[in-house]
This record gives structure tokens, sequence and C-alpha cells, in this order.
């Protein structure tokens, strides 16, 4: 179960590495374009901007599922007993909330672009289609905090049997 949601998350990195990859071939050819052939790709500033957002939001779920977020590994180099496991609580409680607030709101967002039809300047994309990306892997990343804390909860339950 564990290993298949796991793929989900490598996918969803993946996609966001496509998409960085694709943002540096553009950003390439914008600067090539105006540098040598005098005529810039249009656009290219909105879809980076846009693309950047997608990057940030694809990869989060991963780095939650793995806890490769930013940390101070001070206090989890140090033997603190049961008040590991209060701060491991509490650590997943302020994710879930703030993730959970984020992906809800970030809905919302899109389901409101979706219905008022706001463009962007240069190119007149719809917004929404990039924000319902953005708040699926925001839910995503939900999920992989839920499915951190579990796989965290279950290594504790077995090195306390053992």
């Amino acid at each position: 179960m564990i290993s298949k949601v796991s793929r989900v998350f490598d996918y969803s990195a993946i996609a966001s590495g496509i998409i960085l990859f694709l943002l540096a071939v553009l950003t390439f050819c914008d600067v090539f374009g105006r540098r040598f052939l005098n005529s810039p790709v249009t656009g290219t500033i909105e879809l980076v901007e846009i693309g950047m957002a997608l990057v940030a939001f694809l990869a989060m779920p991963r780095a939650f599922f793995l806890n490769a977020n930013v940390s101070a590994d001070f206090i989890n180099n140090l033997n603190l007993g049961i008040f590991k496991t209060y701060l491991m609580i509490l650590k997943f409680v302020l994710m879930i909330s703030i993730m959970s607030l984020m992906a809800y709101s970030t809905t919302l967002t899109s389901y409101k672009f979706m219905n008022n039809q706001r463009v962007t300047i240069d190119l007149e994309l719809y917004f929404y289609p990039f924000y319902f990306v953005c708040s699926i892997g925001m839910w995503l990343s939900v999920l992989a905090i839920v499915v951190w804390f579990v796989k965290t909860l279950l290594v504790k339950n077995l090195e306390k049997k053992a």
C-alpha cells in the first residue's frame, strides 16, 4: 500500500522535474532569441511564473512523504524519549492543518477563476487549470503528511516491540 502511494508522490516529483526542465529550455530559447535573433519568446515571464508554482507544489508531496523538509537536525539527533513523540505529533498537527487549509483555499480559488474566466495578460491563458494542478499537488501533500505520520507511528511501534 505504502509503495503504491509513494509511486504517486514520485510521479508528482518527476512531473515537477520535467516542468522545471521545460522552463529552463523556454528561458534558454527566450534569451537566445532576444540576444541573437532580436525576437524574444512571447509570454516567457508568465509561463515561468506559473511553471515555478507548479514545480513547487508538485514537488512538495515527495518531500513531506520522505520527511525531507528543512528542519532542525539537532532536535532529531537528541535522545528525548517520549518528548520526541510529542514533537512528532505537534509537527503532524501543524503540517496537516496548514496544508489542508492551503489546499482547500486553492481549490476554492480555482473554482472562482473557472467561473469568472480570468486570463493572463500576454498569452490570455486561463488561470484555473494551473490553480487546479497546484491544488492537486497540495492535496497530495496532505495525503503525504498523513502517510508519513502513519508510517512513522508504525516504525515507532515496531521499535518498542523489538
